[in-house]
C-alpha cells in the first residue's frame, strides 16, 4: 500500500509474500520451454527419415506430460523449413463448367454511339465537306430505303 505524505513524495510499503507463493529453484527448473520440445521431437522423427507430422508430436509430447496444441506445433515446424504434405484432392469434384459461348455483339440503340462510329461520321462528314450536307445525303439516302 502507499501512503502519501502532505506535501511529499511518496513512500512505498514493503510487500512481504508468504512463503508458498515464491518461487522455489526446483519448480524453476520443472518449467519446459515447449518450442524447443518440438523442436527436438522434430529432429528425431527427421534424423529416422520419417516426415514430422503435429498429431504425432502432440501424441509424444503428451506422454512426457507437455501440451501443446496443433497450430503451435506446425507453426514450429514451418520455421524449421519442414513442409506441409499436399491436400487430397477430392475424387468428387465439380462437373467441369460448359465453355463458354460466343454471343453475337449487341447493336447500339439509336441513341446510343460508340467512339468508333463518331470517328467514322467525322470522316464522313469532311470527305463530303459540311454536316449539313452530310446529313441531307443521310436523309436522301434513309428515303431510298
Amino acid at each position: 500500500m502507499t501512503k502519501k505524505a502532505k506535501n511529499g513524495p511518496e513512500t512505498l510499503e514493503p510487500v512481504h509474500l508468504a512463503p508458498e507463493t515464491v518461487p522455489s529453484p526446483a519448480a524453476e527448473q520443472a518449467k519446459v520451454n515447449k518450442s524447443e520440445e518440438i523442436r527436438i521431437e522434430a529432429r528425431r522423427i527427421l534424423d529416422a527419415g520419417g516426415s514430422p507430422r503435429p498429431r504425432d508430436i502432440i501424441e509424444i509430447l503428451k506422454s512426457r506430460g507437455i501440451e501443446v496444441v496443433s497450430p503451435q506445433v506446425s507453426q514450429i515446424l514451418g520455421n524449421l523449413g519442414v513442409e506441409r504434405r499436399p491436400r487430397k484432392k477430392k475424387r468428387d469434384a465439380a462437373p467441369p463448367r460448359s465453355p463458354r459461348v460466343a454471343t453475337a455483339p449487341t447493336l447500339p440503340s439509336d441513341d446510343a454511339f460508340t467512339l468508333t462510329d463518331l470517328i467514322a461520321a467525322k470522316k464522313f462528314v469532311e470527305l463530303i465537306g459540311s454536316p449539313r450536307r452530310a446529313m441531307s445525303l443521310l436523309d436522301a439516302l434513309d428515303k431510298l430505303s
